[in-house]
């Protein structure tokens, strides 16, 4: 089973946001991190949902390592009938649910504080145990496809029960050239450990070895620094105070360079040889083919993106010019242009603001939004040793579990809603369709979630009567819009040079790999951007890279634009389009992600999806630069 974390934006690696580090005034009272025994229980989530304790859990891992065999017995045997082809597969499915409720519980528990090494072991444990796993069932797709492909779908007509493996059995046919031979299979499946070692690696260091020192604020207090933390800072009035925390968090992790360019390059290496090994040309091909999206879904994002940086550029100059400054610095993109607009939005509150927001999702949607937060679906405050950022996760026994660290920022309000967006998302379709097709894939959960944050900003801005208001939600809206499909836009454009260097048998360094990072980032920012000289290297601390497959990011850029769409018909309205869309949340994987797409009105083999996101980005600068002017 691989681990899939579908969530939100990890903000606090934008090219405007680089955390903190500072002075050391050993004689002022430092603002602590928060420790989770501090938090009240009502804040966490309940991973006694799935296993009371430790030894509950060591309980179904004895279970599926004694059972686990049993799928031997079917090894050579699965052409003998369709009755025996069902056995194996649903006794595979039946022992897939139990790994991934050893799987989710195990990360989670880790996640919850980094530091504690129990969870680490019962991290390792699985992981071993899910290695050992896959070369067991290694020979079941490579058996299934030496059959001839009429006696596989006859097996399918022939008998109703295998009628939940219908698509399965299509994709397997399709990706035929793909599937090696049961032995080959099986040595893929024992290089598990030793490829994907370096996504631990990688979390163990970004979340629990770099520590920040403290930093002074302008009134005198001192802070330790955390990376959620980060997101206040930057939005801070005082530029010096800014520059210094950017400075020396960026400092901090520079510590680190050599070794977040050795675990990509490591990261980069393996996807690679996986890729060749199942005979790909490139990582690339073999994500895009995973879900059998035309290589036109991408190149439309980054063409189309790449043509038209009128309205991003012009939004950097108008910053800069109302910002008054003569250069505009990785530390100045954050303040809000309107400040004394912001406000602080407790987390209860932020829940009363989403039911409200999305009713025109329907009543049963919300009803469902409202049970979930309420429900300890959601582990909300930071702590210390917690993983930073936030996602969505849970298995097919489980209900949808959501890892936050909210501090009271609008920012933070968003995620919420894009990650409930991600819950019941997963939520509809467990409870819709059979394991092998309850898990949509990552490209079209990035539509449930972004979906939800459009229907939110458009609330909040037709609630608002306040001119200043209106003018801190546009600047907000037009920051989400940067972040989530510039910027996302532009990781895959880096993503997509680092992987090319190394297919066409080139080698990356942390050296090279900065210097293509930094000419991006002058090519989307603009010329009125400066990049200091600690900066330029936050591509290769990007953590989507290194723990989720490759090409992962432009499906937040997709998803966004696709998201434009949909929740423009939900808004005007459209009963049809809002009933197609609550449908498309229960189909799971059942198609293919831009099928699925197809069938509720958004097409992104064509470049329209990517020029109307463009377009409304466009008009979004044009209302804000009018507003600005007449203040």
């Amino acid at each position: 089973m691989k681990r899939v974390l579908i969530g939100a934006v990890v903000l606090s690696v934008v090219v405007f946001a680089f955390v903190v580090s500072g002075f050391d005034f050993s004689t002022a009272e430092v603002q602590k991190a928060r420790q989770r025994s501090e938090i009240d229980d009502k804040y966490k989530w309940s991973l006694e949902d799935i296993f009371a304790d430790t030894a509950a859990w060591q309980a179904d891992f004895d279970l599926l390592q004694s059972r686990m065999g049993e799928l031997e017995n079917y090894k050579g045997r699965l052409g003998e009938s369709a009755e025996t082809l069902y056995e194996c597969l649903s006794l595979q499915d039946s022992l897939n649910i139990i790994l991934g409720r050893l799987y989710v519980y195990a990360f989670m528990k880790q996640d919850e504080d980094t530091r504690i090494s129990e969870y680490q072991q019962l991290g390792g444990k699985i992981m071993t145990l899910n290695t050992q796993f896959g070369s067991i069932e290694s020979y079941i797709n490579p058996e299934i496809l030496q059959m001839p492909d009429e006696k596989l779908r006859g097996f399918v007509d022939s008998d109703s029960r295998m009628e939940t493996y219908r698509f399965y059995i299509e994709d397997l046919i399709r990706s035929k050239e793909h599937i090696l031979s049961p032995e080959e299979e099986k040595i893929l499946a024992l290089a598990g450990n030793a490829t994907q070692g370096t996504k631990n690696i990688f979390r163990m260091m970004y979340n629990a070895d770099i520590k920040f020192p403290t930093i002074t604020d302008p009134d005198g207090n001192e802070i330790e620094i955390t990376r959620q933390r980060f997101q206040e800072i930057m939005k801070h009035s005082n530029r010096d105070y800014r520059r210094e925390a950017h400075k020396k968090y960026n400092e901090a992790q520079l510590g680190y360079f050599n070794s977040f360019g050795a675990i990509m390059a490591s990261t980069i290496n393996n996807n690679w040889f996986y890729a060749q090994a199942r005979k790909y040309n490139s990582c690339l091909e073999v994500s895009l083919d995973s879900d059998n999206i035309p290589p036109a879904v991408l190149t439309n994002l980054i063409d189309g993106v790449n043509a038209n940086f009128a309205p991003l550029h012009k939004w950097m100059s108008i910053r800069k010019r109302i910002m008054g400054l003569d250069e505009l610095h990785g530390y100045d993109g954050s303040v809000p242009l309107v400040p004394e607009a912001d406000k602080k939005i407790p987390y209860d509150e932020a829940t009363k603001i989403l039911v409200k927001a999305l009713k025109p999702m329907g009543k049963d949607y919300v009803k469902d939004l409202e049970m979930g937060m309420n429900s300890s679906w959601i582990d909300v405050y930071e702590s210390e040793g917690k993983r930073s950022g936030g996602y969505n996760w849970g298995s097919y026994s489980t209900h949808p579990y959501i890892l936050m660290n909210y501090n009271d920022e609008i920012i933070n309000v968003f995620t919420l809603a894009h990650e409930m967006g991600h819950a019941l998302h997963s939520y509809y379709s467990k409870r819709t369709q059979p394991y092998r097709t309850a898990y949509s894939t990552l490209f079209v959960a990035e539509v449930a979630s972004t979906t939800n944050e459009s229907i939110l900003i458009d609330y909040m801005l037709e609630n608002t009567k306040d001119k200043k208001e209106r003018m801190y939600l546009l600047d907000f809206f037009i920051e989400e819009i940067i972040n989530t499909f510039y910027f996302q836009t532009m990781l895959s454009e880096f993503e997509l040079k680092i992987y090319e260097t190394v297919e066409k048998g080139g080698a990356v360094s942390s050296e090279s790999m900065r210097q293509m990072y930094t000419e991006l980032t002058q090519k989307y920012w603009g010329p009125d951007f400066v990049i200091d000289e600690w900066g330029g290297w936050g591509g290769i601390r990007v953590p989507h890279y290194n723990t989720h497959p490759p090409y992962y990011v432009y499906k937040y850029a997709t998803g966004f634009a696709s998201a434009q769409a949909i929740s423009k018909k939900i808004l005007e309205g459209d009963e049809k389009a809002r009933a197609k869309y609550l449908e498309f949340l229960t189909w799971g994987g059942n198609d293919y992600p831009v099928e699925q797409l197809k069938k509720i009105g958004v097409d992104l083999t064509t470049p329209d999806p990517v020029n109307a996101t463009i377009a409304v980005f466009s008009n979004l600068v044009d209302e804000m630069e009018k507003l600005l002017d007449e203040s």
